[in-house]
């Protein structure tokens, strides 16, 4: 005999089990010119959240190595790879303060960096993604100004209270822990540490 509500049932339990898919937080820590940091976060990190979509959490901390010191009401930075790593760290920090979605931040990140410190970057980025929540004059607006330099700091606070310290980037968390071999698998198979440890189970691994 046909049960209409035993079929509801099965679907209804056929779709939790499909929304059940595990999740993972990323912590990323990472400069805007260095070599390794774009090369994770473009070849890594943004195909693998294309992949996963709102199981991978992610956090852009662009801080890294470098420095500050507090200079009246505001700060100044010496950043690894120079002055121009100092303005693309604040670059980036302003976007991420004024574009809160990940569907529009993570893919505004991945461009800059691809970008490589590229003079218009921000205008260019936020053009070629159709993204409207903020406008390149915005974010350098924040950038030479002391807003900037005030999130940047934060994150360089943050940075600097990481235990264990940090001594590469990028420098990666999974779910607000530093795991060693995670880290060191994850810059070159992120994919498979990620479905090995973190995601197993989930119907996209």
């Amino acid at each position: 005999m046909f049960d209409p509500n035993l079929v509801f049932s099965v679907i209804l339990a056929a779709t939790i089990a499909q929304a059940a898919d595990p999740s993972v937080k990323l912590t990323v820590y990472y400069e805007s010119l260095c070599g390794d940091s774009l090369n994770f976060i473009t070849t890594q990190l943004t195909p693998n959240w294309q992949h996963f979509g709102e199981d991978l959490d992610i956090s852009f901390k662009p801080f890294g190595k470098a420095d500050f010191m507090e200079t009246g009401s505001s700060w100044n930075f010496t950043c690894q790879h120079g002055p121009e790593e100092c303005v693309g760290n604040k670059v980036q920090a302003c976007v991420l303060n004024q574009v809160p979605e990940p569907e529009e931040y993570v893919p505004m990140i991945n461009c800059l960096m691809d970008s490589r410190g590229a003079e218009n970057a921000a205008a260019d980025c936020l053009a070629d993604l159709d993204i409207s929540t903020t406008t390149a004059e915005e974010v350098n607006e924040c950038a030479n100004s002391d807003e900037g330099s005030n999130l940047l700091h934060e994150y360089g606070i943050e940075t600097k209270n990481l235990d264990p310290k940090l001594y590469f980037v990028p420098w990666i968390l999974f779910n607000d822990v530093f795991d060693n071999d995670s880290w060191q698998a994850g810059l070159d198979d992120l994919r498979e540490v990620l479905c090995s440890k973190f995601l197993a189970g989930s119907s996209k691994c």
